[in-house]
């Protein structure tokens, strides 16, 4: 891989401090690799397949089965704005993600330990172990969201994280995809629970890989890190964080419209299985559109992010999120029809995940980056904490549109999904691209004392590239 280039504006060419930086072409590719191999490890660890299956051969409760398939994009969103109190007050950050990752590995082995000696001949003691040990290993992950990207937003120039996100997800999501027909062939042949227990290993292998890639990154160390405040202190001062920036709230505001699509998500496939008439191997064709969407929405988005910006690649992401549903509702529309047309929508039914995929993967890239351009860097912690703290309760939104499709069908499930996305990506629009905008916004006068700094620009750049 030839050295990124790497630009100070949308559109500009490489700014000389960028240029001088030794280390970037080294932390970007480490980078690369630690996304990549996260991917792969994540793969025999799915939180829709491989876990609710392994669970249902511990209890018949569809709450703890739930739950299991739930927990770990809870985990990951829940722990995030606890953490960034933590992460503001460290000159470096990168010892705690490894610390917090190293754990975590453990925690999978000792998952994989509990599956092999347990499951078979104990079920019940076997879930009684597994479920907190599960739970912990996904607050982990949670918990290293900010410092991770934290680390990230300072080692990555603005005008190359797009590039960085796109290739962690394509390049991760290709190999993913092939490990599924590895994650296919344990399951197949392998006795049980001896299968689980391999994936399990197999996820602390391909995770263990990832934070060696990030071990290697050099860091460039805050140079005003602030005072850490008590927890009740932080959490009195977080509105006004929220008053401080209206660009902030406008982005969450749409960011929640697009959560919506959590009300939808587990009913497309019940929906084309039960009223649509498709056979159950239909799944497989639409597990593969939704990957295509992933790669192609990622692959674009990242190229967006970088050549003009993150607020295109929101309103994409909220573009699709829209699409989903509604291609979902049209395409029930005309089966209703009957005859050639009716079979036309049942065929074309796969393009709902690959809108849902690319929703996924847009939506990643551009919102996470939007926060870091836009974030005071002293701040930028409690932004990324928000970002997605605030998000967490949607994870359960499968819940409520399980109540609602019990008494009005899915239909209506996919409609209330699509109106809010339509409503999001309104908001959206008023939004403005951060990296256009002259200066950082002034650091917020909530937090007074003298660890607190205004950042402009070059504070920002120094932060960056480790000058100062």
């Amino acid at each position: 891989m030839s050295e990124p280039a790497v630009c100070n504006r949308v559109g500009q060419r490489p700014g000389p401090s960028a240029s001088k930086d030794p280390d970037l072409r080294r932390n970007f590719i480490l980078l690369v690799l630690d996304g990549i191999f996260f991917a792969v490890g994540s793969a025999f660890y799915d939180s829709s397949t491989v876990l609710p299956a392994f669970a249902s051969t511990l209890t018949d409760s569809k709450f703890i089965i739930g739950l299991v398939g739930s927990a770990r994009m809870f985990g990951w969103f829940l722990p995030q704005l606890f953490v960034a109190n933590l992460t503001e007050s460290l000159r470096r950050r990168k010892p705690l993600v490894v610390a917090n990752s190293l754990l975590q590995r453990f925690e999978l082995v000792l998952m994989a330990a509990i599956t092999y000696y347990l499951a078979g001949t104990n079920p019940r003691l076997a879930l009684a172990l597994f479920l907190p040990v599960f739970l912990l290993a996904a607050l982990s992950e949670g918990v290293n969201g900010v410092p991770w990207t934290d680390v990230v937003a300072d080692a990555i120039p603005a005008e190359l994280r797009g590039r960085l996100f796109g290739y962690q997800m394509v390049i991760g999501g290709v190999l993913a995809f092939l490990a599924g027909f590895l994650v296919r062939h344990i399951l197949n042949t392998a006795p049980y629970p001896d299968r689980y227990a391999i994936l399990f290993l197999c996820t602390a292998a391909g995770l263990l890989l990832s934070v060696l890639a990030f071990i290697g990154v050099r860091e460039k160390p805050s140079p005003g890190p602030k005072r850490r405040q008590s927890v009740w202190s932080y959490f009195r001062s977080l509105p006004g964080v929220w008053r401080s920036s209206p660009d902030f709230v406008r982005l969450m505001k749409a960011r929640f419209c697009m959560a919506l699509i959590f009300l939808s998500q587990p009913f497309f496939v019940l929906h084309a299985r039960q009223n649509l008439g498709v056979d159950v191997g239909a799944v497989g064709t639409y597990v593969s559109a939704h990957m295509v969407g992933l790669l192609v929405g990622s692959g674009l988005a990242g190229r967006l992010s970088d050549r003009v910006g993150n607020r295109v690649v929101v309103l994409m992401a909220l573009l699709t999120a829209f699409l989903a549903p509604a291609t979902a509702l049209g395409l029930t529309a005309l089966h209703l029809v009957g005859g050639g047309v009716g079979a036309a929508a049942v065929a074309f039914y796969p393009v709902v995940y690959a809108f849902l995929g690319w929703t996924y993967g847009a939506s990643w890239i551009g919102f996470t980056n939007f926060v870091i351009d836009m974030a005071p860097p002293a701040e930028r912690p409690t932004f990324i904490g928000l970002l997605n703290t605030l998000v967490a309760p949607f994870a359960f939104l499968g819940a409520v549109g399980g109540a609602v499709a019990s008494v009005l069908g899915y239909p209506a499930v996919f409609a209330v999904s699509a109106a809010f996305a339509l409503v999001g990506i309104l908001v959206a629009g008023r939004l403005p691209e951060p990296r256009r905008q002259e200066r950082w916004p002034a650091a917020p006068k909530f937090r007074q004392g003298p660890a607190l700094r205004t950042a402009g620009p070059e504070a920002t750049e120094n932060r960056q590239y480790g000058a100062g």
